[in-house]
């Protein structure tokens, strides 16, 4: 089951993907399959002046999608006045019950996820959409503007047509608020993982770590192990091959710390070389093993740059915590101890 969820999900976010990276491309379209169906509905009811105006309609949607082949926020704010324009001369041949002023209403809200960097601009265009839409139902209510040869046709269809016009006002509401709710949700999500993560190596940061262990309520606290490394002259590394190289190396010992880590533990980017394993539940001899094993890993990596093969080896230094310990003092054992392997020749592991 969870996996047919993940499934879902994946499919999901796909398709939010595309429908967001072809949001003004898709609105072109539909805007142009409406006026064109309303083109021959008008056509068939002999109300050639509809008809008409729905003609023009089509050709500027066809103009932006076909020839100028312009789906930019720019021809999204072009096309939220012509629905405006199309709206009030709708409104003025039939009045007010047949829900043209809707597509106003709409777009006035549609407007802010279609050209998002029009900024506060956004608010103008939106306030003259409501504006204009109060002010037309003003004036058609007041002055009783009718077309009576418009108004017999059309009074048997009078509720299909606001229903319909209602239904995909509605749609395209509804549709803009999902995908934008979607995108800013992606945003958060991208920021929270920038507060979070090195943005170099992808692991996790001091802040991260830090903030996670003072959150472990206290009565949930266990036996944990800390392992600091360091990258053995990595100043020669940047010094003799350049930075590139150095941020090769890094995001390459970044990797092999991940794996060893795996799901259960954290890997995390301490500051310039310097990483920590952070082993909850786990002993010294299984983190020890580990660090071995991981030691091993990095002296026998090659990692190409420019030409140059490059080979590093790592130091170690691994600190037990209580349930009760201070974290700050542990790792400072743990960085006593990775000293200490740096003074007796690098490239090992002490506990």
């Amino acid at each position: 089951m969870d996996g047919s969820n993940k499934k879902t999900n994946t499919k999901l976010q796909i398709a939010v993907e595309w429908f967001t990276k072809n949001r003004n491309t898709l609105f072109l379209a539909v805007c142009l399959a409406i006026h064109g169906i309303y083109m021959v509905i008008f056509q068939t009811l002999d109300i050639w002046q509809l008809s008409f105006l729905n003609m023009i309609s089509c050709g500027f949607y066809a103009n932006l999608l076909f020839f100028k082949k312009d789906t930019s926020e720019r021809s999204m704010v072009c096309t939220y006045f012509e629905i405006i324009v199309f709206s009030v001369l709708s409104e003025f041949m039939l009045g007010p019950d047949y829900g043209f002023f809707l597509y106003i209403v709409g777009m006035s809200a549609a407007i802010f996820y279609l050209a998002p960097s029009y900024g506060n601009r956004r608010f103008i265009y939106q306030l003259t959409g409501i504006v204009t839409s109060v002010v037309l139902e003003g004036v058609i209510l007041i002055f009783d503007i009718r077309f009576p040869h418009i108004q017999q046709v059309m009074m048997p269809y009078q509720t299909p047509f606001y229903l319909v016009n209602l239904a995909i006002t509605a749609l395209i509401v509804l549709a803009a608020t999902f995908l934008y709710s979607r995108e800013t949700e992606k945003v958060w999500e991208s920021l929270r993982y920038s507060t979070d993560h090195d943005g170099l190596t992808g692991l996790y940061n001091r802040r991260f770590l830090e903030r996670y262990i003072e959150e472990i309520p206290y009565g949930s606290r266990t036996k944990y192990v800390i392992a600091m490394v360091d990258i053995d002259f990595f100043k020669k590394v940047n010094d003799t091959y350049g930075h590139e190289a150095g941020d090769k190396v890094l995001r390459k010992v970044a990797f092999c710390l991940q794996d060893t880590a795996g799901k259960e533990n954290l890997a995390v980017r301490w500051g310039g070389e310097e990483f920590i394993l952070y082993f909850p539940d786990a002993t010294q001899e299984e983190v020890y093993t580990k660090m071995e094993d991981l030691r091993k890993e990095v002296e026998a990596l090659v990692i190409p740059s420019a030409g140059y093969h490059i080979r590093i080896t790592i130091t170690s230094g691994i600190a037990c915590g209580l349930e009760d310990s201070n974290y700050e003092k542990v790792i400072r054992s743990a960085d006593e101890k990775l000293y200490l392997g740096k003074q007796r020749g690098r490239n090992r592991v002490i506990v």
